[in-house]
């Protein structure tokens, strides 16, 4: 080679070794964060205590910990520092189901969805095989919401069916999924309640417990027929392939977790002694009345995944008087199953399952703490407890050494009413908090087929006490871009008429004009619902949306859904 060919190749390979290093340098940057309260969860606690973070790890944490010179300084001075929170069970993360294509599908996604809803039963939700892995869909702003309250890791699963498919662990930050995969696949997701898909086979309890078991009987001579071939293949005939059955292979042999959604006091006893009978390794998700039977759980050495997504009383309730005094005890009892659990000696861990607003998992986690449960246990049911049952408590769950910088700093205690996420990291980068645009309240969350014309389960809370005078104008035309799933932004106009606080109007569809109703202005935050068709069935859609002038962004919820959607005025 000619000595200035060589010499060349020498300094573009320096060029490419100093950027590729200056690149790594960058997305892996050490910080110090000092003066605060360090609440390492596993250990004592650190006033005015130091963490330093180094390649995405803890590097050190204590009091008289030495900062790097190249550190870069968060100063927590009067704030807390704690482990990132890890959510036990959710559905973060995951794309849209595609609507049909063709025809009027491609002409209106709105309108495709509505078509989607109406389709016939499926097998969705009755495959074992179907993986989150496959159906994960992370932006830079995807967790945007989870980040701004502290979530930074979670188990995230399919949401839909029977056999829900396969869960993965991930950490809640903005690189390419499998950068973020924790572990996967983490456990095999079963419901339940609610029947087969969109309604289909099965559609009871009793159903439901025959198909799980005759599927699980399936399995294991599945198992068995292969292992017997696998032995001496030579003059046998080769088995019957299955995907179905080879995903339930690790279930049955009790390499993989099953995570048993089930809520009824009727439905935990079922999932346990269904569990049992099939020596599956098992967790509880959901437990709504596990108050009823922690001791039960307790003897059964049950681990619990238990919801914060609380029963709420139904926002257009017309007459209260009507609701039955058992449905008030269970929404008052609600709060106090983790006090339960933890006197009964159960582990357990917190889970947002069908919550919406991310807030509302901090806000009800306190809630079970005003009802009984010490507030260490809350902070480990956050953190320590869900990393243990996941088998990632090497790497996540408190504040030490070597572990995976996850961490958030607080303004002040974690479960105090107006307590703010000052600072998160994730896998040691920081992230900006941003407010994310205000999801409708209650259910909400990811999809679970809910029936075309139905209400949304927590529709916007039109009947909710708002002033008799409006503080803001939203009277004009408005032209809205909206995100349904499955299809990429349509642009509805959305035409407003105010008088006090009640707003009516109309807005654009695929089939034209409908109707707003239950419109209303609570301060600067605007509610009403309408209703589109598609053939012989129809879609009732709320919308929230706070209004700042003349822009306004929120959310859109159905029965099964939500999605966003923002707006600008036109110029009168």
């Amino acid at each position: 080679m000619h000595p200035q060919s060589y010499s060349r190749l020498v300094s573009v390979f320096l060029f490419l070794l100093l950027t590729s290093f200056h690149a790594h340098a960058q997305t892996n940057e050490t910080y110090a964060i000092k003066g605060g309260t360090v609440v390492t969860v596993t250990g004592a606690t650190i006033p005015n205590g130091v963490v330093v973070i180094r390649n995405g790890l803890i590097a050190a944490v204590g009091a008289d910990v030495a900062i790097p010179g190249d550190a870069r300084i968060v100063d927590a001075t009067g704030m807390m520092v704690y482990p990132g929170l890890i959510d036990a069970y959710s559905s973060y993360g995951l794309r849209p189901p595609a609507p049909p294509t063709g025809g009027a599908a491609s002409a209106d996604p709105q309108t495709a969805f509505l078509a989607a809803l109406s389709a016939p039963p499926s097998s969705v939700g009755l495959l074992p095989e179907v993986a989150v892995t496959d159906q994960l869909q992370i932006g830079a702003e995807t967790f945007d919401p989870q980040r701004s309250v502290g979530i930074t890791a979670a188990l995230t699963s399919p949401r839909e069916g029977i056999f829900r498919g396969q869960s993965a662990f991930i950490n809640l930050g903005n690189e390419a999924s499998e950068k973020l995969l924790l572990k996967a696949p983490h456990s095999l997701s079963i419901a339940f309640g609610g029947g087969g898909f969109r309604g289909g086979y099965p559609n009871s309890l009793m159903g439901v417990l025959a198909f799980l078991r005759q599927s699980f009987m399936d399995a294991q001579h599945y198992r068995d027929e292969w292992d017997w071939y696998g032995k001496a293949p030579r003059g046998k005939a080769r088995p019957n392939h299955s995907k179905s059955l080879a995903a339930l292979v690790p279930v049955v042999s009790g390499k993989m977790p099953v995570i048993l959604n089930a809520n009824s006091e009727r439905e935990i006893r079922r999932a346990v002694a269904l569990a049992e009978e099939y020596n599956l390794k098992y967790l509880l998700a959901g437990a709504a009345q596990s108050y009823e039977v922690a001791d039960y759980l307790k003897v059964k050495n049950a681990t619990v995944l238990l919801s914060l997504s609380f029963p709420q009383k139904p926002a257009n309730l017309e007459d209260p008087e009507s609701e039955s005094l058992r449905t008030l005890q269970e929404r008052a009892d609600a709060p106090k199953a983790a006090a339960a659990l933890h006197k009964a000696g159960v582990k357990f861990a917190f889970a947002s399952t069908t919550l919406s607003r991310p807030a509302d998992f901090i806000a009800n986690a306190a809630r079970t703490i005003e009802a009984g449960l010490p507030k260490e246990e809350a902070l480990k049911a956050l953190t320590i407890n869900p990393a243990q049952i996941f088998g990632v408590a090497e790497q996540l769950g408190s504040i030490e050494k070597g572990k995976i910088a996850n961490l958030i700093v607080t303004s002040s205690d974690l479960f105090n009413k107006d307590t703010k996420v000052k600072f998160t990291f994730v896998d040691g980068k920081q992230y900006t908090i941003k407010d994310a645009p205000l999801p409708p309240r209650g259910g909400g969350g990811p999809p679970t087929g809910g029936r075309p014309g139905a209400r949304p389960a927590n529709p916007p809370p039109t009947n909710a006490a708002a002033p008799a005078t409006a503080t803001i104008d939203v009277a004009g035309t408005w032209t809205l871009t909206v995100n349904p799933p499955g299809g990429g932004p349509i642009t509805r106009t959305l035409t407003l008429k105010q008088e006090g606080n009640k707003v009516t109007g109309e807005i654009s569809s695929g089939s034209g004009p409908v109707p707003i109703s239950d419109g209303k202005l609570n301060g600067n935050e605007l509610t009403f619902l309408y209703v589109i068709r598609y053939q012989d069935n129809e879609l009732i859609i709320g919308a929230r949306a706070k209004v700042d002038g003349n822009s306004m962004s929120g959310m859109m919820e159905t029965n099964s859904t939500s999605y966003d959607f923002s707006g600008t005025r036109k110029p009168q």
